[in-house]
């Protein structure tokens, strides 16, 4: 009993001076995370915030729009469901959170750092990147917060949001500023994105051209509100992404830590095939690409996923966009050439035909294929038969797997699809706000807003 006490009565002096000195023996450095450090620099934070703005675009940005859109097909769970458009807030949390809380914060502190460093290549590419964030947020979701948005840490936790009209307006102000910017020169001293550019490596010139065909792509958007005209002018402007090696896209790895979002999804859930629309285009005329496109698995050819029905026997994504270390596609030649292709349709068919055909065959080539046979039948439109609808169903297939695809439609209303399912009438035109912005910003959210209502560009 008395060793008990005297143990005790031991350990509580021990305790007391630990508690009464802990100051001197205690090493402060000890509550110092060596992996998150006060500050980060602008080469550690732009190759950060591209993968984060890949990842997120090649995953769930563009996964509902794809199933929607039927380059791919949900056949089983909670894909099921989207793919017979029953869509909850919940599902665009995620996004929601790492487009706002990843992507655009990390790209508001490399601007601020560029600028007080006064380093134009980077704010430059800040913009640019910013500018194209945006983009992807206010085309699926219109009105969205940004004017009083990343304001959280100056106590504003309920941002307004802005009207889509006024996003518009920022997103070429922002072009427009990169543009002055990258095409300065770069003062002896300051710093330049050089290799922390995993997606230029720091060529300024590849980022104006960039710049300027974003712009040409978002007056394209605005097609339903002014015409075509002011995307020709742009495209008459010139400085252009000009062939496949201006292509704006991030380059995943076949490292675990390094996968394209699409195989990873796919390898963790299954439950994902490629549409019958698009597989039975490409069947029908022998395309070369669906090898890059399809991975028809233990099938005997290239089958597609019927609207709503469930095929578990169809192709998977192909390993051009599913494999381990493939792309992620934000913006290609390919496309501009589609974009010209419209815009000069029924004002000059010839020029229309001649970036349709570039447009296809810059696809092909992207995916390092070829065929005379096929592009001679397929890639030589002329003035007297070219069509737009030719013209949205060679950019729909060529576009695969691309949220840029639901724009079109929602554009155009081509190419024509079929209904998943007897008990719905209309296919989303956009995603609904998250559970996140309804419980904690719902005095600024939209009310009532459903996924079949248009956007202001779409009306």
């Amino acid at each position: 009993m008395r060793h008990n006490i005297i143990t005790k009565i031991g350990l509580f002096l021990l305790l007391a001076v630990m508690i009464s000195s802990c100051k001197k023996w205690i090493d402060t450095d000890l509550n110092t995370n060596p992996n998150r450090p006060a500050d980060v620099s602008m080469a550690l934070l732009l190759p950060s915030v591209q993968s984060s703005l890949g990842y997120v675009i090649g995953g769930d940005h563009s996964r509902m729009s794809a199933m929607w859109m039927q380059h791919l097909s949900g056949v089983d769970r909670q894909s099921l469901a989207l793919e017979r458009y029953s869509v909850l807030e919940s599902d665009a949390n995620n996004l929601w959170n790492t487009l706002y809380g990843e992507t655009l914060k990390n790209l508001s502190i490399l601007e601020a750092k560029a600028i007080e460093q006064s380093s134009p290549h980077f704010e430059g590419v800040a913009k640019v990147m910013t500018a194209a964030t945006l983009g992807y947020i206010t085309d699926v979701w219109g009105d969205a917060p940004f004017s009083e948005a990343l304001l959280g840490e100056t106590g504003n936790l309920t941002p307004v949001y802005d009207s889509q009209e006024k996003l518009y307006q920022a997103i070429n102000t922002m072009l427009d500023g990169a543009i002055v910017k990258l095409a300065e020169t770069s003062p002896a001293g300051v710093p330049v994105p050089g290799t922390a550019d995993l997606i230029y490596g720091g060529s300024a010139a590849k980022w104006l051209a960039l710049a300027k065909s974003l712009k040409v792509k978002y007056a394209l958007h605005l097609s339903k509100k002014n015409g075509l005209g002011p995307v020709r002018d742009l495209i008459n402007g010139g400085g252009l992404i000009a062939d496949n090696d201006g292509d704006f896209q991030f380059n995943f790895g076949a490292s675990a830590n390094e996968n394209n979002p699409r195989f990873q999804f796919d390898n963790q859930r299954g439950d994902i095939r490629v549409g019958a629309k698009i597989v039975d285009l490409m069947n029908a005329s022998g395309d070369p690409r669906r090898a890059v496109y399809f991975d028809k698995k233990d099938a005997a050819d290239y089958t597609g996923s019927t609207p709503g029905g469930a095929v578990l026997t169809a192709a998977w994504a192909g390993p051009g966009y599913a494999g381990s270390g493939a792309p992620v596609f934000l913006f290609n030649y390919f496309e501009l050439k589609f974009i010209e292709a419209e815009a000069f349709f029924g004002s000059d068919n010839a020029r229309a035909a001649a970036a349709y055909n570039a447009g296809v065959i810059a696809s092909l080539a992207k995916h390092g294929v070829s065929d005379a046979a096929w592009e001679a039948a397929n890639a030589a439109e002329t003035a007297s038969s070219i069509t737009l609808e030719k013209i949205m169903t060679g950019k729909y297939v060529a576009m695969f797997m691309s949220s840029e695809t639901w724009v079109d439609w929602r554009r155009t209303g081509l190419p024509t699809l079929a209904l998943p399912a007897s008990n719905v009438s209309v296919t989303p035109r956009r995603f609904l706000y998250p559970t996140d912005e309804r419980l904690y910003n719902g005095g600024n959210m939209p009310a009532g807003v459903l996924s079949t209502d248009k956007v202001w560009w779409d009306n």
